[in-house]
Parts: structure tokens; sequence; C-alpha cells
């Protein structure tokens, strides 16, 4: 019979080695993840507020009375236009983060099952590191009642896709937007706005139709 004296800790084994713990690690867990969350978070915050660049317009082929020098301030006005806003008339080149984006006129497209105003876009990265673009939310089109449409699919047309460009590389496509009613005469001005940024800058190609 064994004496219950032996062992006097109920927790010590029998041969002489105390017993192992066991650590709880779900509570690191808890507290662990959601910092490294948050510490990723901010710095996609911070790099996203240090990147934004002053835009600059330089007049195309295209422009109407453009002389080919950049532009020193955000460009012409037009109706509804923001104090940040940077335009220029249609075709021609607004540079703004190592991005060149130059737009041509808008033109009527019609197809069997719709109708279009679309603008043929040209991006190159004129700059020394990869750079994102993004060919539909990035782009809307303000009609001449002020309406802002967002871009659409749909048209027969090769379209501006979304990726990535290499240092002096370049994206080209077209952005189109529904007309159903057709284009009344007026001003339409073609908008960019970086969806993924923290910046509500737009860059604007104003066109009368």
């Amino acid at each position: 019979m064994t004496d219950p004296g032996m062992y006097p800790n109920p927790e010590q084994h029998p041969h002489g080695r105390p017993g192992r713990s066991k650590r709880r690690i779900w509570p690191w867990l808890v507290v662990g993840v959601p910092v490294l969350l948050f510490g990723a978070c901010s710095i996609a915050v911070v790099s996203n507020l240090g990147g934004d660049t002053e835009a600059t317009v330089t007049a195309g082929p295209d422009a109407a009375g453009g002389d080919g020098d950049a532009d020193a301030d955000r460009g012409p006005d037009f109706p509804g236009k923001l104090d940040h806003d940077t335009a220029a008339p249609a075709g021609a080149t607004i540079t703004r983060d190592d991005l060149a984006y130059t737009l041509t006129p808008l033109e009527s497209v019609e197809t069997m099952f719709s109708s279009s105003l679309c603008s043929t876009v040209t991006i190159d990265n004129v700059g020394t590191a990869q750079n994102d673009f993004n060919g539909y939310t990035d782009w809307s089109l303000q009609d001449p009642s002020g309406a802002i449409r967002d871009a659409t699919f749909g048209t027969d047309r090769p379209m501006l896709n979304s990726g990535k460009i290499a240092p002096g590389g370049r994206a080209t496509g077209s952005v189109c937007f529904d007309n159903p009613t057709g284009a009344a005469p007026g001003t339409y001005v073609v908008l960019f706005e970086d969806t993924f940024s923290l910046s509500t800058d737009r860059l604007a190609w104003i066109n009368t139709l």
C-alpha cells in the first residue's frame, strides 16, 4: 500500500519530475493579431498620404488652343470644378505621381445594344518604380446637366484594364460611359479619381460636344 505522505505535492510526478503546466496561447493571438493588422493599415495610410504629388498639365496634339507648355495653375474652369481639381482640354496630358495620363476627345460609339461616349486613355509610367492603374472604378463622366456617370463596359472597343505598369511602360484602352439618350450639346468632363488613395484631388479633361 502506498503511503499518502510520500507525495505531499499532488502535482508532483511519482518519479520525482514536476508536471509541466500548459501555457495558453490564445490570449496572445487575440491581442497580437489586431496589433499587427493595425500596424499594416497605418503603414498603408502613411504611404498614401505621402505619395500624392502636384499634378502638371501639358498640352497634347489634340488639345484645343494648347501651346505645348506646362500649365502653372490647375487648368481651365468647368462647371462643378472643385478647389483641388486639375483640369485640361481633351487631348492634353496630365502627369501626377509619375503617371502621365493622355485622353483623346470623347466620341459617340453605337452598338446593337448600347450607345456610349468613349475616350481612349494612354497611361505612361514616367517614374522609376512600378505603379498601379485601374480602368473602371477610377473614371467617371460629368454631363452638361451636372450629373456624374460611372464608367461602363459593353462596347466593342478594347477597354482599359487594371493592373501595374513597369517603369517606362505604357497601358492603353478605352473608358466608356452610357449615353442612352444621345449626347446633348454642352460641356462633358471626364474625371479621374484614384479609388485607393486618401486624396480627393481629381484630374479632369474638358470636352465640348
